[in-house]
């Protein structure tokens, strides 16, 4: 019962290669949407959605397929799928390069900046070997300036940082053993204070080599000057044009493993999503001011007004406090067991399955926070993600 629209109306493509990589760009979904596809001769998979203003494809790589060449297919083909992506977003880990006197972790989030000399990718084994010089083989293109002008807003902008960890709350939400928790901080260089991940910005090493040395890592480091080194940007670039976030899982050395993927993908994911919201302009509602500015209802006051509204619904054993029924009943809403897994999926609401106690209590939470934010009113999310308007059957 998922909104669906037309393969026409998705203009940005969310690249994720690693299949944690792409569960973490489907939680950052606001909204989401059956698929206009397939259609004939389609070669891929996708998940259709909405966040913030943008209706945003995520696009499944092949399974066992790494690296430039199906990076650059994937761009390719997606172009060709839905035919008005003017722009990607590739979101997923990379391995960081530690460097001198820069507090730099894991979990933190590496964003792609161009710079005077450099695109932001560095293609490190696209290369002609010399004699007496390695030339780069070939120049990769720099994002729009859409995305650049994005960019620069991310970084100038002070509420980057409490909505990048807004994003990131939302792997709360979900079952605990899917939740990606940071393990014990493994720490860069000299730097013991603990603290919460942040973002850089600057260029990164992209080649087809997975790079588990030290030694090759830090060669890599001397001669370009770069944050962090991944496997699909340099397929990209040149085809799409692509904004990369990359959230740093390990150090690319002899101690490489799995540990913080799952963690380093959220990160990333929960960036990008901020950036996106800077493509299409809805960073412009404040978020300081959603939470300080606005008047607030207190949980006591919400239930004063709840109580009022019981009364006059006038059937005294509704438990409206604790049922998600009941309370959508004294709103005047529609409460019934389709209405709720619509309001679900909007609002990616996915803690247990449709109808279930869990998911049943999640909603109430969430309508009852809503609420309150917005001073006893019902939410015009509210209504409509509970209605049947422009849903496909």
């Amino acid at each position: 019962m998922s909104l669906r629209l037309s393969a026409e109306d998705y203009t940005v493509a969310w690249f994720a290669p690693l299949h944690f990589e792409a569960s973490a760009g489907i939680l950052m979904l606001d909204e989401h949407h059956q698929s206009p596809l397939p259609n004939e001769g389609q070669r891929l998979c996708y998940r259709f959605g909405r966040m913030g203003r943008t209706n945003v494809a995520i696009a499944f790589f092949p399974a066992g397929e790494i690296g430039i060449g199906v990076a650059s297919y994937m761009a390719s083909e997606i172009q060709r799928d839905l035919r008005n992506i003017k722009r990607g977003l590739l979101v997923g880990i990379c391995a960081g390069i530690p460097r001198y006197g820069h507090d730099m972790r894991l979990g933190d989030v590496v964003v792609v900046t161009p710079a005077d000399h450099n695109s932001g990718v560095y293609g490190y084994d696209m290369i002609k070997v010399e004699p007496e010089q390695i030339i780069p083989k070939q120049w990769q293109n720099a994002p729009d300036r859409h995305i650049r002008s994005a960019i620069n807003g991310l970084r100038a902008s002070r509420e980057t940082t409490t909505r990048f960890r807004s994003n990131l709350d939302r792997f709360r939400s979900i079952n605990v053993s899917q939740r990606p928790v940071p393990p014990a901080n493994v720490l860069c260089g000299s730097f013991t204070q603990p603290r919460e991940p942040i973002i850089h910005y600057g260029s990164i090493l992209s080649g087809n080599s997975v790079i588990k040395s030290a030694k090759r890592r830090d060669e890599l480091a001397r001669e370009y000057n770069a944050f962090a080194i991944e496997m699909e940007a340099a397929g990209m670039m040149n085809t799409l044009s692509v904004a990369v976030i990359r959230g740093i899982s390990d150090w690319a050395d002899g101690e490489k493993n799995d540990v913080w993927q799952e963690y380093a993908a959220a990160t990333a994911a929960a960036v990008a999503k901020e950036l996106l919201a800077f493509l299409d302009g809805s960073h412009s509602i404040s978020h300081q001011s959603q939470i300080w500015d606005r008047p607030r209802m207190n949980r006591a006051q919400l239930n004063v007004l709840l109580a009022q509204k019981a009364a006059q619904y006038a059937q005294p054993n509704l438990d409206w406090q604790n049922s998600v029924v009941d309370l959508l009943k004294i709103l005047n809403l529609d409460s019934s067991r389709e209405a709720r897994m619509r309001l679900a999926q909007r609002w990616n609401i996915l803690i247990g399955e449709d109808g279930s106690a869990s998911r049943n209590v999640s909603l109430h939470r969430t309508i009852t926070e809503r609420l309150a934010a917005n001073n006893g009113i019902v939410p015009d999310s509210l209504v409509r993600g509970l209605s049947v308007a422009g849903y496909a059957r």
